[in-house]
């Protein structure tokens, strides 16, 4: 491209890592310890007396009057899926939520909101445990010293939506995984978008850790296999393949991340979304298992 008439650059790819400034040093950053529960508000002081919340409004109504029926429960119960649907909650997730919350109070006595407010409580937090609860444990470190007794590289590709961090997020696994006592290599696949070579390539300066890219254009499954065979003959302990960001329904981009996954084979797909994305981060996760499966 050329601006106000003048030459276009000689060269706009900089994925390589040779020529000046190439290697340049990086300065790390070395923050202070966070908080996290001044950062977060753990046991900052409750609400004041007198505040009423929504869910205490809506099942207030239920308190004093007996064993509570199910028909009694059901408009509450709407009222209160409708809440947890406008406030971006996954209509699946709100539902297993609701069914907890009433089965725990059909056929129970609340003569005071305090006996309401702890069952209430206890049901939700019993949901949620079993919503947030995966099905399958990953224990990193475990599985890659696994690998390594087997002589081969612990692989790990890393798929997402267009900037919620994939990168970023690889790198902090890759600080995980050598702080450790092992050695990743971060394989740059995500030849679609400018700079992302680079971007790869300055987190592995700032952590010294090797990386393996081929630039751009080139096709991301073949680049991840030569990643990976790479790594075998090197000795590395885990391969962390980045991937070009890409949106569940598009159906070429999807296939081909499909044929960076099938032909690979991984030991782990991760999916890194947004929590701000609300109900259309789980679409987007079950999209992605979806196009892989």
């Amino acid at each position: 491209r050329s601006w106000d008439g003048g030459p276009a650059p000689a060269k706009l790819d900089f994925s390589s890592d040779k020529g000046a400034g190439a290697r340049a040093a990086v300065k790390v950053y070395e923050g202070g310890r966070v908080d996290l529960d001044q950062a977060f508000g753990v046991g900052a002081a409750p609400p004041a007396e007198g505040t009423t919340s929504f869910l205490g409004g809506t099942l207030s109504k239920l308190v004093g009057g007996g064993p509570v029926t199910a028909e009694a429960m059901a408009p509450v119960l709407k009222a209160l899926l409708d809440r947890l649907v406008e406030k971006n909650v996954a209509q699946e997730v709100g539902a297993k939520v609701i069914d907890a919350v009433g089965a725990s109070l059909v056929g129970a006595s609340l003569p005071t909101f305090g006996s309401l407010a702890s069952t209430v409580k206890a049901a939700m937090a019993e949901a949620l445990g079993r919503v947030l609860t995966p099905s399958r444990r990953v224990d990193l470190l475990h599985d890659i010293s696994t690998a390594r007794g087997g002589k081969r590289p612990y692989v790990v590709v890393f798929v997402g939506v267009n900037g919620v961090g994939k990168s970023t997020s690889l790198s902090k696994v890759a600080y995980y995984i050598k702080s450790n006592g092992f050695v990743p290599l971060l394989c740059a696949c995500d030849t679609f978008r400018s700079g992302a070579v680079e971007q790869l390539r300055v987190h592995a300066q700032a952590l010294d850790v090797p990386l393996f890219q081929k630039g751009y254009g080139n096709d991301a499954a073949q680049i991840a296999a030569d990643g990976i065979a790479h790594a075998q003959a090197m000795g590395y302990d885990a391969v962390l393949v980045d991937t070009a960001g890409r949106m569940q329904d598009n159906e070429p981009l999807m296939r081909a991340l499909a044929k960076l996954v099938h032909v690979n084979s991984p030991d782990l797909v991760l999916f890194v979304g947004e929590a701000l994305a609300g109900n259309d981060a789980v679409d987007q996760a079950a999209g992605c298992k979806h196009a892989i499966a």
